[in-house]
Formats: structure tokens, sequence, C-alpha cells
């Protein structure tokens, strides 16, 4: 196979080569990037097998010419909201299966337009291959249920999502822009749950540790929140620089993705923790693999537990140093 990696360059595009490359299904591994620089470097320290190219991939014709002899791509450019429709389509285009780390920016007439373009190219695709969306989503299919009990194959009713995450090692400066633009007042801490200050994102929650990092964000939020569309670019990039600082208590994981189902008198809930922010990229990686290689049997924009089932879920999670965890009514 031969696998084309947009935005290798990045916090996720970088997991998903170091997965990639350890393949040995995979004969040639490209990474793009529009920073060539960054990218032969990376390159040229992973494996022979990648190569490197530059691309401005929100062009189609750019990204056009990369994809010939291509069997998957994977895409981790970001922020999706910018990129991934058009990437999305011009993959369909040309008949390349694609998976997409995504955010849930997908409207419901954009996904219908994407998924009709993969059907007529006889093609699959998958978006939403990051935390939240992706293992949300895998934890609510494949570990809940609707009526609250754990551990069921079949696709659960979760009525809740959240991502908790440590600053200092989690996240490019796109997850930065979208944290900044979307996370607002707080909200309760989801059952089982790490410690720490939670903040309403949407009909999500959004986590950090508690002390610096949920004070510095609150105070950015309080400080230039007024400021409209600039003060949220602004509160991005000071926390993108002050990451350094951001550091969670020792044991903290990077990041942590809940779904949670409520049921008659209690709630179920799962979880998986990811202690070195490995499983963003692991995933994207796993199903892009999946896609190329032609496992999946489906068309169109398929959601991300057709191509990964509860199996490749935990064996992804325990790959990573990570750990599944699923809390009936009673909260064991």
């Amino acid at each position: 196979m031969k696998i084309a990696l947009l935005g290798a360059a990045g916090f996720v595009g970088r997991t998903a080569a170091r997965e990639l490359s350890a393949r040995p299904e995979i004969r040639e591994l490209l990474l793009v990037d529009y920073n060539i620089r960054e990218a032969k470097r990376f390159a040229k320290s992973l494996s022979p097998k990648c190569l490197y190219a530059m691309a401005d991939v929100g062009k189609p014709a750019e990204l056009a010419r990369l994809l010939e002899g291509v069997t998957g791509v994977a895409n981790a450019v970001g922020p999706c909201t910018e990129y991934e429709k058009g990437i999305l389509l011009t993959c369909a285009e040309r008949k390349v299966p694609v998976a997409s780390i995504g955010d849930g920016t997908l409207s419901g007439p954009d996904a219908r337009e994407i998924h009709d373009a993969f059907l007529r190219a006889g093609v699959a695709a998958v978006s939403g291959c990051g935390m939240m969306p992706g293992w949300t989503e895998l934890l609510s299919a494949c570990f809940l249920t609707g009526n609250g009990r754990a551990g069921a194959e079949t696709p659960g009713a979760a009525r809740g999502r959240y991502l908790f995450c440590s600053l200092d090692r989690f996240g490019g400066y796109a997850f930065f822009r979208r944290v900044a633009k979307d996370a607002g007042e707080p909200g309760p801490a989801p059952p089982g749950s790490p410690a720490g200050s939670y903040f309403r994102m949407g009909e999500d929650l959004f986590g950090l540790p508690p002390g610096r990092p949920a004070n510095l964000y609150r105070m950015l939020r309080r400080g230039l929140g007024p400021l409209g569309a600039v003060g949220m670019e602004l509160s991005a990039a000071f926390l993108f620089w002050l990451r350094g600082f951001l550091a969670a208590a020792e044991g903290t994981p990077a990041a942590v993705a809940g779904a949670w189902s409520p049921g008659e008198t209690a709630g179920a809930a799962a979880a998986v923790s990811d202690p070195e922010g490995r499983l963003t990229g692991a995933l994207l990686a796993e199903t892009v693999l999946r896609l190329a290689s032609g496992v999946l049997k489906g068309k169109g924009l398929l959601p991300i537990p057709e191509a990964i089932g509860r199996e490749e879920a935990e064996r992804l999670a325990a790959s990573c140093g990570g750990k599944i965890r699923v809390m009936g009514p009673s909260g064991g």
C-alpha cells in the first residue's frame, strides 16, 4: 500500500506517521505538509519508506496531483471547518478512500454531499477519527447500550460526551483554536471523569486539570472573550505559547475521552485514557489501513464504529498504553 498522510508535521500527523511507518504492509508513506522543511526532516528521521511533499491541500489541484498511485489518504489537517470538506471531495473525485481526523464540523447537507460523492466513486471515507468525535463514538457504540448496561456490541444511546486533556501534552494549534472558540461556561463533572474543571462545549463537555491549567483558561475567557473573534484567536495563541507552563500533576493522562448513557436510575459510562497523547493518531492510522486494504466493504461516508469494532478499539487502546474503563449503573 501507498498511504498519503496530510498534515504530517502537526500534532496528530506526527503520531499517525509513526504508527503507519512501522506497519510492514505499507510500501510507501508520503508525508505531506505545507512546512516542507519540517516534513523532510521528519520523513528522514522515521524510515526509508517515508517520502515527503509540499502542498496546500486546501487547493484541490495541488492535492489531486499527489494522489496518483495512492491507495489511501489519512487527513490530519486542521482546522477542519476550513479544509475537511474540500479534501474529502477531492479524494472522492480521484476514487481514493480517506480517513479524516474531523471534529464534528460537517453539516447535514455537507455530509450527504460527501456521502453521495463516495458512493458514486465506489469507495469509502470515514470522518471523525479523533478523540471527540472518534473515541467517544466508539465508546458509545461498542461499550454502552441505551438501557444503561455496559459491555454490549450494539450501538448505544450515549447522551453525553466529554474530552479531558492536559494542555501541555495534547493538541496542536488548530485544537487550541477550537477550544478557545467553542468551550464556554462551567459545567458539571461527567460520571467517572478525571478530577478537574469542566466547561460546556455545545452539548459536550471539555475538561482541564485543576490548578493552573483551568485557572489560566478561565482567566483568558474572562479577559479576552469580550473581544469576540479576535479575543478567541488571542486566547488560542496564549494557550499554545504557554503550554509548557500548564503541566498537570504527575500521573495525569494526556487525554481522556468519555461517554455516558443515563439509565432508569443511574447512568452507565465508558472512558478511555490516553497516557501519552497517541490515541488520536493511532485511530486515524488504523482506520486508513482498514479502508485502503479493502477490509471494509461499505461505500460512502461511514461512521467510525463501522470501521473499528470493540476488539479493535481495545487493542488500539492497549497498544498506546491506554485503558478502556466501563462503569455500570452501580458506578463500578
